[in-house]
Parts: structure tokens; C-alpha cells; sequence
């Protein structure tokens, strides 16, 4: 069976697997699913991806969910010699990527998540202060990893770099890194901007859901306005 994978091209978390699906030049069919429709939680769908997130990827056989946890099986599975570098072998840089995977996860994510789930529930009209300092928070940090090497785990990019980009490219769009605070992060982000798989994998999917988000704080403002 041809490995299929389903996305939103708004999700970061799709978008990290839909850059890593570019650099391997793989050929996998690619199915849409709005999650606010839930459009994920069908009896098929739901008893092979129990968490009933995107993306997740179905063989038929097997079915596996979680960004973090494709993106290293498809490199497993599909990667040769030539991509060593964005998952390597080494003990002690694997060990970095996979932390740089985990800060993602828990970190990152978690932040632009305590703007999402809010915002899609109605419940969120403009960005609380709280919810910025959080994200500005987590700029430091990455801002320190990027003190330490040239990309997030090393000096070469890594799968750490695309996850942690399709999460910070959708913050990026909701609180503007600052350069002159943050210049290790925003020239991380200039290149990554910059490279062939993020314009084409990442960028349309990301504008859309900024720009969503947006959207929706408003409609939400005018509602509770209409409520006063």
C-alpha cells in the first residue's frame, strides 16, 4: 500500500512532515482533513490514530501519528547516505537532535497551542500578555541553542531545525521575533525562510493560518462586543 499521508496544510506539525516529504523527494499521496470539522474522528480513522491528530501516516498495516515520531521513521525507512546529516548517527548529536525534538514538542508547540485552542474555541480576542511573555520566553531559549551551534543541534540542519521551524514560523506571524533581541533566532529564521522546501511546503500552509488565527480573534471580538 502506498504510504498516505493526512494533513492540514495549516497544522505545523503536518507542515514539518510535509518539508521532510520535499527533501527525500518522496512519493506519497497526501490526503486533507480539517480537524475543526473533525473530519479525523471517524470510526476507521479513529482506530488508527486514537489520538485523532495531523498528521499521522497510514501503511495499511501499520499507522503512526505524531510529527516527531514520522519524521524520524520516514527517515529510517527512506533516507539514504545523503541524509545522514539531518538525523545522525553520532550517539551524542542524535541525543541533541532529539532533545531539540522534545523542546519543540513541549516548548514551542505548547506555546503557540495556548493561542490556537483558545482562539478555534471562541474564547480569544487578542493576544493576552501572558501568552506573549510565554512565547517571548521561548525565543530566548532557542535564541541561547542558536548561540551554541549555527542550527538548533548542530552546525548543519537537522529534522530538529524543520520541526522547530514550522512551529516558529506560525509564532513569527503572531509575535514578530525582534531581531535586535533575538538576531541568532531571526537570522535562523531568515534561512530557513529562504530555502526551497520551506517556500513550498511551509509558506502557504503558514500564511493561512496566521492569518486564520487573525481572522478569528476578530470574529471573536465582535462577538463578545455584541454581547455587551
Amino acid at each position: 500500500m502506498k504510504t498516505i499521508l493526512y494533513k492540514t496544510d495549516q497544522s505545523p506539525p503536518a507542515r514539518a512532515v510535509k518539508m521532510l516529504v520535499h527533501i527525500l523527494g518522496l512519493d506519497i499521496e497526501q490526503r486533507d482533513l480539517n480537524p475543526i470539522l473533525r473530519e479525523q474522528d471517524t470510526p476507521e480513522l479513529r482506530k488508527k490514530n486514537p489520538m485523532r491528530t495531523v498528521p499521522f501516516i497510514d501503511e495499511g498495516d501499520f499507522a503512526l501519528s505524531d510529527s516527531h515520531a514520522i519524521v524520524i521513521y520516514l527517515l529510517d525507512k527512506y533516507g539514504g547516505p545523503e541524509h545522514e546529516y539531518l538525523y545522525p548517527k553520532d550517539r551524542r548529536k542524535r541525543a541533541t537532535v532529539h532533545q531539540r525534538l522534545f523542546f519543540n514538542c513541549g516548548v514551542l508547540f505548547q506555546r503557540l497551542r495556548t493561542v490556537m485552542v483558545p482562539t478555534y474555541m471562541g474564547q480569544m480576542s487578542e493576544m493576552p500578555k501572558e501568552a506573549v511573555w510565554g512565547i517571548k520566553n521561548a525565543y530566548s531559549t532557542t535564541e541561547e541553542y542558536l548561540s551554541q551551534t549555527t542550527y538548533l543541534a548542530d552546525d548543519v540542519m537537522t529534522v530538529a531545525d524543520i520541526c522547530a521551524f514550522s512551529t516558529l514560523s506560525s509564532l513569527d506571524g503572531l509575535v514578530p521575533v525582534d531581531g535586535k533581541k533575538y538576531p541568532k533566532l531571526k537570522q535562523w529564521l531568515k534561512i530557513m525562510y529562504a530555502k526551497d522546501f520551506s517556500k513550498i511546503a511551509n509558506e502557504p500552509g503558514c500564511n493561512d493560518h496566521v492569518a486564520y488565527l487573525k481572522i478569528l480573534m476578530d470574529h471573536n471580538r465582535q462577538n463578545q462586543k455584541s454581547k455587551l
